[in-house]
Parts: C-alpha cells; structure tokens; sequence
C-alpha cells in the first residue's frame, strides 16, 4: 500500500498535469486520455514518484488497497 496525503502541487514535478492541480491518474497505461478533474489527493506510485487523483480515482485507489485512505498515513 502507498502513502497518500492531501493534493499538494509542491511535490510533484514542475509542468506535469498533477503540478497544475489536475488528476494524473486518469490516462496512464493506455487509458481512455487524460481527466479534467480536479486532484484531491497526492500518492506515491509504484516507482517512488508522486502522482495525482481527482475523488474518483481517490475512491477507487483506496478501495483497491493501493493507497492509503486520506489522514491513515504515518
């Protein structure tokens, strides 16, 4: 399971969608393209970098076991 914490646009890197406040989940591997939502949540990935998740893809993470519930973090 991999950290989470509240969106923080300070960790991820410059000129990326997850910088610019946008939900980096969406699209990767081969996804339907990129999402317009808003990211709420900051998560480590499974290569040691920071991604970002719009409440929907928050909820599913979660559900799956793959990151932390908000506030569960050390």
């Amino acid at each position: 399971m991999h950290r989470s914490q509240t969106f923080d646009p300070a960790i991820h890197e410059p000129g990326t969608p997850a910088a610019e406040g946008r939900c980096s989940h969406h699209g990767e591997d081969g996804g339907s393209g990129e999402c317009a939502g808003e990211a709420v949540v900051s998560f480590e990935d499974g290569h040691g970098g920071w991604r970002s998740g719009c409440r929907l893809a928050l909820e599913d993470l979660v559900e799956r076991g793959e990151i932390e519930p908000l506030g569960q973090g050390a």
